[in-house]
């Protein structure tokens, strides 16, 4: 019964740390005075992302990207506001990086308490996996500042089904706008 309960508990743990895997960071402007910001336009494209040559090429992510930042803003009280003077623009991009990791396996034959394991094999793997970021930046339309500079990093990696990418980009995108605007 023991070795059950402790079986569940690792595998719980497995699971809980398979969830937290996205890593939100950002970046803001101490100076930027965001209490008087109530409207928002998309940017068409950042320097940054056309100088990265960052584009989306998958229009449905981009649409659901979109979709769950306007969801975010919306709740938080800001208004699109296509035509006119927006206070701030918003803009995304996605970025990809292949990774790797190495994993080693060891195949043993047997255990003698005073050596240790006798005989077996070290089995060494390298595996390769591309990891999905979101990046959002908000800019002050007044100034043409970069004032918000936020990346949800593993958002979208490993997003096997169209509704495990829409429940994935919906709460990492809830995550990362959780920081704007910044509480000072």
């Amino acid at each position: 019964m023991r070795a059950i309960r402790f079986v569940v508990a690792i595998l719980g743990m497995l699971l809980l740390g398979a969830c937290s895997q996205v890593q939100i960071r950002y970046d803001y402007d101490v100076r930027a005075n965001y209490a008087s910001f109530k409207t928002y336009d998309w940017l068409a494209a950042s320097k940054q992302a056309k100088d990265q040559g960052a584009k989306v090429e998958h229009t449905i992510m981009d649409r659901r990207v979109k979709g769950a930042i306007e969801r975010e803003l919306t709740a938080k009280g800001f208004r699109l506001q296509p035509s006119g003077d927006p206070d701030f623009l918003i803009t995304y991009y996605p970025v990809y990086k292949d990774r790797a990791y190495a994993t080693t396996s060891q195949l043993g034959w047997g255990y003698r308490p005073w050596w240790g394991p006798h005989g077996g094999v070290a089995v060494s793997e390298v595996r390769s996996y591309t990891e999905g970021t979101i990046v959002v930046e908000i800019v002050d339309f007044k100034t043409n500042q970069l004032i918000w500079h936020g990346a949800a990093v593993g958002a979208l990696t490993g997003l096997e089904t169209p509704e495990d990418a829409e429940e994935v980009v919906t709460r990492e995108v809830g995550r990362l706008l959780a920081g704007f605007p910044p509480k000072h």
